[in-house]
Protein backbone atom coordinates (compact mmCIF):
# COMPACT_ATOMS: atom_id res chain seq x y z
CA UNK A 1 0.00 0.00 0.00
CA UNK A 2 2.81 2.59 0.67
CA UNK A 3 4.68 2.05 -2.76
CA UNK A 4 0.86 2.64 -4.04
CA UNK A 5 0.97 5.82 -2.08
CA UNK A 6 4.33 6.62 -3.04
CA UNK A 7 3.45 6.46 -6.91
CA UNK A 8 0.50 8.80 -6.44
CA UNK A 9 2.28 11.46 -4.10
CA UNK A 10 5.22 11.26 -6.86
CA UNK A 11 2.80 12.24 -9.73
CA UNK A 12 0.92 14.35 -8.20
CA UNK A 13 4.32 16.38 -6.57
CA UNK A 14 5.41 16.65 -10.41
CA UNK A 15 1.83 17.54 -11.35
CA UNK A 16 1.70 20.00 -8.85
CA UNK A 17 5.21 21.69 -9.53
CA UNK A 18 5.29 21.69 -13.66
CA UNK A 19 1.44 21.20 -14.83
CA UNK A 20 -0.86 23.92 -13.80
CA UNK A 21 -2.01 27.27 -14.13
CA UNK A 22 -1.10 28.87 -17.86
CA UNK A 23 0.63 25.45 -18.99
CA UNK A 24 -2.22 23.54 -17.99
CA UNK A 25 -5.18 25.98 -19.78
CA UNK A 26 -2.64 26.11 -22.84
CA UNK A 27 -2.54 22.23 -23.41
CA UNK A 28 -6.42 21.98 -22.62
CA UNK A 29 -6.66 24.58 -25.49
CA UNK A 30 -4.28 22.62 -27.86
CA UNK A 31 -6.64 19.97 -28.99
CA UNK A 32 -5.65 17.09 -26.31
CA UNK A 33 -2.72 16.25 -27.54
CA UNK A 34 1.09 17.39 -26.99
CA UNK A 35 4.08 15.70 -28.52
CA UNK A 36 6.36 17.42 -25.43
CA UNK A 37 4.47 16.47 -22.81
CA UNK A 38 4.04 13.17 -24.06
CA UNK A 39 7.55 12.90 -24.14
CA UNK A 40 7.88 14.20 -20.52
CA UNK A 41 5.87 11.95 -19.28
CA UNK A 42 7.64 8.75 -21.24
CA UNK A 43 11.04 10.07 -19.84
CA UNK A 44 9.51 10.36 -16.12
CA UNK A 45 8.81 6.97 -16.62
CA UNK A 46 5.06 7.17 -15.76
CA UNK A 47 4.04 5.05 -19.02
CA UNK A 48 6.22 2.12 -18.07
CA UNK A 49 4.54 1.75 -14.22
CA UNK A 50 3.12 -1.38 -15.25
CA UNK A 51 5.19 -2.90 -17.93
CA UNK A 52 7.64 -5.87 -16.01
CA UNK A 53 11.07 -5.38 -15.27
CA UNK A 54 12.06 -8.00 -17.68
CA UNK A 55 10.81 -5.34 -20.23
CA UNK A 56 12.58 -1.95 -18.73
CA UNK A 57 9.78 -1.58 -16.90
CA UNK A 58 8.84 -0.81 -13.06
CA UNK A 59 6.59 -3.55 -12.68
CA UNK A 60 3.67 -2.27 -11.09
CA UNK A 61 0.33 -3.73 -11.29
CA UNK A 62 -2.36 -2.77 -13.49
CA UNK A 63 -4.15 -1.80 -10.18
CA UNK A 64 -1.41 0.79 -9.06
CA UNK A 65 -2.13 2.76 -12.15
CA UNK A 66 -5.15 3.58 -10.77
CA UNK A 67 -3.76 6.10 -7.90
CA UNK A 68 -1.94 7.76 -10.79
CA UNK A 69 -5.17 8.03 -12.62
CA UNK A 70 -6.50 9.81 -10.14
CA UNK A 71 -4.17 12.12 -9.97
CA UNK A 72 -4.37 12.55 -13.83
CA UNK A 73 -8.19 13.59 -13.39
CA UNK A 74 -7.18 15.98 -10.40
CA UNK A 75 -4.77 17.75 -12.50
CA UNK A 76 -6.44 17.82 -15.95
CA UNK A 77 -3.78 16.19 -17.63
CA UNK A 78 -4.51 15.93 -21.59
CA UNK A 79 -3.04 12.94 -23.99
CA UNK A 80 -3.17 9.48 -24.66
CA UNK A 81 -2.32 8.44 -20.60
CA UNK A 82 -4.77 5.62 -20.76
CA UNK A 83 -3.13 3.79 -23.98
CA UNK A 84 0.19 4.63 -23.30
CA UNK A 85 -0.16 3.18 -19.68
CA UNK A 86 -2.57 0.23 -19.98
CA UNK A 87 -1.38 -1.52 -23.87
CA UNK A 88 2.07 -1.38 -23.05
CA UNK A 89 1.34 -3.24 -19.61
CA UNK A 90 -1.61 -6.01 -21.36
CA UNK A 91 0.54 -6.36 -24.54
CA UNK A 92 3.88 -8.28 -24.66
CA UNK A 93 4.72 -7.35 -27.77
CA UNK A 94 4.36 -3.76 -27.23
CA UNK A 95 6.54 -1.70 -25.58
CA UNK A 96 6.17 1.73 -24.31
CA UNK A 97 7.63 4.34 -27.24
CA UNK A 98 10.48 6.82 -25.65
CA UNK A 99 9.55 9.78 -27.27
CA UNK A 100 5.76 9.05 -25.85
CA UNK A 101 3.93 8.07 -29.15
CA UNK A 102 0.98 6.20 -28.00
CA UNK A 103 -0.70 3.09 -29.38
CA UNK A 104 -4.54 3.65 -30.52
CA UNK A 105 -6.74 1.48 -29.24
CA UNK A 106 -9.40 0.84 -32.40
CA UNK A 107 -12.33 -0.75 -30.76
CA UNK A 108 -15.90 -0.43 -32.03
CA UNK A 109 -17.27 -1.84 -28.90
CA UNK A 110 -16.86 1.12 -26.38
CA UNK A 111 -20.19 1.77 -26.12
CA UNK A 112 -23.50 -0.07 -26.74
CA UNK A 113 -25.19 3.68 -26.81
CA UNK A 114 -23.06 4.73 -29.90
CA UNK A 115 -23.05 2.75 -33.41
CA UNK A 116 -18.94 3.45 -34.36
CA UNK A 117 -18.68 0.89 -37.12
CA UNK A 118 -17.04 -2.41 -37.17
CA UNK A 119 -13.75 -4.12 -37.95
CA UNK A 120 -13.82 -7.58 -39.51
CA UNK A 121 -10.66 -9.94 -39.51
CA UNK A 122 -10.09 -12.12 -42.51
CA UNK A 123 -7.08 -14.37 -42.11
CA UNK A 124 -4.60 -11.43 -41.47
CA UNK A 125 -6.72 -8.59 -43.41
CA UNK A 126 -8.85 -5.83 -41.74
CA UNK A 127 -11.30 -4.36 -43.09
CA UNK A 128 -14.36 -1.45 -41.50
CA UNK A 129 -14.69 1.51 -40.20
CA UNK A 130 -14.53 2.98 -36.51
CA UNK A 131 -15.34 6.95 -36.42
CA UNK A 132 -14.25 7.74 -33.13
CA UNK A 133 -10.63 6.56 -32.29
CA UNK A 134 -8.29 8.27 -29.71
CA UNK A 135 -5.34 9.39 -30.83
CA UNK A 136 -5.07 7.33 -34.52
CA UNK A 137 -3.32 9.96 -36.09
CA UNK A 138 -0.74 10.21 -33.37
CA UNK A 139 -0.34 6.87 -33.14
CA UNK A 140 3.11 4.64 -33.91
CA UNK A 141 1.06 1.66 -33.54
CA UNK A 142 -3.14 0.76 -34.37
CA UNK A 143 -4.36 -1.65 -31.78
CA UNK A 144 -7.28 -3.10 -33.30
CA UNK A 145 -10.21 -5.11 -31.60
CA UNK A 146 -11.85 -7.30 -34.30
CA UNK A 147 -14.63 -9.68 -32.99
CA UNK A 148 -12.57 -11.81 -30.44
CA UNK A 149 -9.33 -10.63 -31.80
CA UNK A 150 -6.73 -8.34 -30.72
CA UNK A 151 -4.25 -7.10 -33.57
CA UNK A 152 -1.36 -4.73 -33.66
CA UNK A 153 -1.31 -2.86 -37.43
CA UNK A 154 1.00 -0.28 -38.61
CA UNK A 155 -0.79 3.30 -39.21
CA UNK A 156 1.17 3.62 -42.71
CA UNK A 157 0.04 -0.46 -43.92
CA UNK A 158 -1.20 0.03 -47.39
CA UNK A 159 -5.22 -0.12 -46.83
CA UNK A 160 -5.23 2.13 -43.69
CA UNK A 161 -6.65 4.95 -43.58
CA UNK A 162 -7.02 7.75 -40.67
CA UNK A 163 -8.66 11.09 -40.78
CA UNK A 164 -8.84 13.86 -37.83
CA UNK A 165 -12.19 14.68 -36.67
CA UNK A 166 -13.50 17.32 -34.42
CA UNK A 167 -13.24 16.55 -30.45
CA UNK A 168 -15.10 18.44 -27.54
CA UNK A 169 -13.09 16.43 -25.18
CA UNK A 170 -10.11 19.07 -23.99
CA UNK A 171 -8.15 15.80 -23.51
CA UNK A 172 -8.25 14.03 -26.24
CA UNK A 173 -7.92 14.23 -29.95
CA UNK A 174 -9.99 12.13 -32.24
CA UNK A 175 -9.73 10.21 -35.74
CA UNK A 176 -11.94 7.49 -37.93
CA UNK A 177 -9.83 5.10 -39.17
CA UNK A 178 -10.74 2.63 -42.10
CA UNK A 179 -9.26 -0.65 -43.31
CA UNK A 180 -9.51 -1.83 -46.55
CA UNK A 181 -7.71 -5.02 -46.52
CA UNK A 182 -5.16 -4.17 -44.29
CA UNK A 183 -2.56 -6.33 -43.12
CA UNK A 184 -1.74 -6.94 -39.14
CA UNK A 185 1.47 -7.70 -38.65
CA UNK A 186 0.24 -9.45 -35.32
CA UNK A 187 -2.88 -11.33 -34.29
CA UNK A 188 -3.68 -12.39 -30.96
CA UNK A 189 -6.98 -14.60 -31.00
CA UNK A 190 -7.56 -14.12 -27.73
CA UNK A 191 -11.09 -13.29 -26.27
CA UNK A 192 -10.42 -13.05 -22.46
CA UNK A 193 -7.57 -10.30 -23.78
CA UNK A 194 -10.17 -8.24 -25.41
CA UNK A 195 -12.34 -8.59 -22.06
CA UNK A 196 -9.58 -7.56 -19.97
CA UNK A 197 -8.57 -4.20 -22.15
CA UNK A 198 -12.32 -3.19 -21.87
CA UNK A 199 -12.27 -4.05 -18.35
CA UNK A 200 -9.18 -2.22 -17.58
CA UNK A 201 -10.31 0.42 -19.32
CA UNK A 202 -13.20 0.64 -17.66
CA UNK A 203 -11.79 0.83 -14.16
CA UNK A 204 -8.90 3.29 -14.89
CA UNK A 205 -11.35 5.76 -16.07
CA UNK A 206 -13.47 5.51 -13.64
CA UNK A 207 -9.86 6.45 -11.33
CA UNK A 208 -9.61 9.54 -13.78
CA UNK A 209 -13.30 10.86 -13.04
CA UNK A 210 -12.98 10.71 -9.79
CA UNK A 211 -9.96 12.56 -9.89
CA UNK A 212 -11.99 14.94 -11.86
CA UNK A 213 -14.58 14.96 -8.89
CA UNK A 214 -12.06 15.65 -6.71
CA UNK A 215 -10.18 18.35 -8.23
CA UNK A 216 -13.11 19.82 -8.95
CA UNK A 217 -14.45 19.69 -5.42
CA UNK A 218 -11.14 21.70 -4.01
CA UNK A 219 -11.35 24.51 -6.61
CA UNK A 220 -14.75 24.89 -5.53
CA UNK A 221 -14.04 24.97 -1.91
CA UNK A 222 -10.86 27.54 -2.58
CA UNK A 223 -13.08 29.75 -4.75
CA UNK A 224 -16.24 30.02 -1.88
CA UNK A 225 -13.84 30.44 0.58
CA UNK A 226 -12.70 33.91 -0.84
CA UNK A 227 -15.34 35.02 -2.79
CA UNK A 228 -17.25 37.54 -1.10
CA UNK A 229 -20.79 38.54 -0.87
CA UNK A 230 -22.58 41.44 1.83
CA UNK A 231 -19.20 41.64 3.26
CA UNK A 232 -17.71 37.67 3.96
CA UNK A 233 -17.37 34.79 2.18
CA UNK A 234 -19.86 33.09 -0.19
CA UNK A 235 -18.82 29.57 2.01
CA UNK A 236 -20.14 31.00 5.06
CA UNK A 237 -23.63 30.61 3.74
CA UNK A 238 -25.94 27.92 4.67
CA UNK A 239 -27.13 26.74 1.45
CA UNK A 240 -23.61 26.90 0.06
CA UNK A 241 -22.04 25.00 2.98
CA UNK A 242 -25.36 22.05 2.11
CA UNK A 243 -24.06 22.18 -1.65
CA UNK A 244 -20.33 22.19 -0.69
CA UNK A 245 -20.94 18.86 1.48
CA UNK A 246 -22.86 17.33 -1.20
CA UNK A 247 -20.14 17.62 -3.53
CA UNK A 248 -17.80 16.39 -0.94
CA UNK A 249 -19.44 13.53 -0.10
CA UNK A 250 -20.03 12.63 -3.17
CA UNK A 251 -16.55 12.63 -4.47
CA UNK A 252 -15.10 10.93 -1.82
CA UNK A 253 -17.77 8.09 -1.51
CA UNK A 254 -16.33 7.80 -5.38
CA UNK A 255 -12.64 7.88 -4.39
CA UNK A 256 -13.35 5.19 -1.58
CA UNK A 257 -15.06 3.20 -4.23
CA UNK A 258 -12.38 3.36 -7.08
CA UNK A 259 -9.98 2.32 -4.09
CA UNK A 260 -11.92 -0.65 -2.91
CA UNK A 261 -12.41 -2.28 -6.95
CA UNK A 262 -8.33 -1.50 -6.98
CA UNK A 263 -7.59 -2.95 -4.42
CA UNK A 264 -9.44 -6.27 -5.43
CA UNK A 265 -9.34 -6.28 -9.39
CA UNK A 266 -5.31 -7.82 -9.84
CA UNK A 267 -6.36 -10.93 -8.80
CA UNK A 268 -9.66 -11.25 -9.77
CA UNK A 269 -10.98 -13.69 -11.90
CA UNK A 270 -12.33 -12.22 -15.49
CA UNK A 271 -16.44 -11.84 -14.33
CA UNK A 272 -15.53 -10.52 -11.39
CA UNK A 273 -13.05 -7.88 -12.91
CA UNK A 274 -15.57 -6.62 -15.26
CA UNK A 275 -18.46 -6.51 -12.19
CA UNK A 276 -15.58 -4.11 -10.01
CA UNK A 277 -15.18 -2.40 -13.16
CA UNK A 278 -18.35 -2.02 -14.29
CA UNK A 279 -19.78 -0.68 -11.13
CA UNK A 280 -16.94 1.96 -10.46
CA UNK A 281 -17.51 2.91 -14.16
CA UNK A 282 -20.69 3.65 -13.65
CA UNK A 283 -20.74 5.22 -10.26
CA UNK A 284 -18.04 7.57 -11.47
CA UNK A 285 -20.16 8.55 -14.98
CA UNK A 286 -23.11 9.71 -12.35
CA UNK A 287 -21.24 11.19 -9.62
CA UNK A 288 -18.38 13.04 -11.55
CA UNK A 289 -20.77 15.34 -13.74
CA UNK A 290 -22.65 16.14 -10.61
CA UNK A 291 -20.14 17.36 -8.59
CA UNK A 292 -18.71 19.46 -11.77
CA UNK A 293 -22.09 20.79 -12.04
CA UNK A 294 -22.48 21.92 -8.62
CA UNK A 295 -18.92 23.49 -8.86
CA UNK A 296 -20.20 25.22 -11.92
CA UNK A 297 -23.42 26.49 -9.73
CA UNK A 298 -21.00 27.32 -6.80
CA UNK A 299 -18.96 29.17 -9.12
CA UNK A 300 -21.58 31.33 -10.36
CA UNK A 301 -22.69 29.41 -13.13
CA UNK A 302 -19.34 30.21 -14.99
CA UNK A 303 -19.76 27.50 -17.18
CA UNK A 304 -18.91 28.90 -20.15
CA UNK A 305 -15.66 30.58 -19.26
CA UNK A 306 -11.79 29.77 -18.83
CA UNK A 307 -11.81 32.22 -15.62
CA UNK A 308 -11.57 28.83 -13.45
CA UNK A 309 -10.77 25.58 -14.36
CA UNK A 310 -14.33 24.02 -13.43
CA UNK A 311 -15.82 24.51 -17.25
CA UNK A 312 -12.27 22.16 -18.31
CA UNK A 313 -13.73 19.76 -15.60
CA UNK A 314 -17.56 19.39 -16.48
CA UNK A 315 -16.11 19.27 -20.62
CA UNK A 316 -13.66 16.51 -19.79
CA UNK A 317 -16.37 14.82 -17.03
CA UNK A 318 -18.75 14.63 -20.20
CA UNK A 319 -16.49 12.93 -22.38
CA UNK A 320 -15.07 10.52 -20.76
CA UNK A 321 -18.54 9.93 -19.40
CA UNK A 322 -19.68 7.62 -22.12
CA UNK A 323 -16.29 6.17 -22.84
CA UNK A 324 -16.76 2.17 -22.27
CA UNK A 325 -20.00 2.48 -21.05
CA UNK A 326 -22.13 5.14 -18.74
CA UNK A 327 -24.30 4.82 -15.93
CA UNK A 328 -27.16 3.86 -18.08
CA UNK A 329 -25.57 0.98 -19.82
CA UNK A 330 -23.32 -0.12 -17.03
CA UNK A 331 -26.00 -0.92 -14.27
CA UNK A 332 -27.87 -2.96 -17.34
CA UNK A 333 -24.67 -4.85 -17.68
CA UNK A 334 -24.05 -5.37 -13.86
CA UNK A 335 -27.80 -6.37 -13.57
CA UNK A 336 -27.35 -8.98 -16.57
CA UNK A 337 -24.02 -10.53 -14.57
CA UNK A 338 -25.88 -10.49 -11.29
CA UNK A 339 -28.75 -12.56 -12.58
CA UNK A 340 -26.05 -14.72 -14.14
CA UNK A 341 -22.67 -15.00 -12.10
CA UNK A 342 -20.51 -16.38 -15.00
CA UNK A 343 -21.33 -14.34 -17.71
CA UNK A 344 -18.62 -11.47 -18.92
CA UNK A 345 -19.54 -8.44 -20.30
Amino acid sequence: MAEHDDLAFAVDDYLTRSYAGDRRRKLLDSGGWDAGLAAELAELGWYSLAVSEGRGGIGASPADLGRVFLEYGRHLVVGPLLENSLLPALLEGLDPDPAGTPPALVDPGVTDDWDLGSVALNGAQLTGTVDAVRFAAQAGVLVVVAGEAVCLVAPAAPGVRIESVDSADPGTAFARVSFDGATARTVLADGDLVGRIRAWARLLLACELSGLAQGALERTVEYVGQREQFGRPIGGFQAVKHLAADMSARATGLHNLCLAALADADDAPRAQLDLLASTAKAHAADVALRVCEDAIQLHGGMGFTTETDVSWYYRRALALRAWYGDETELRHRIGAALLDPGRQT
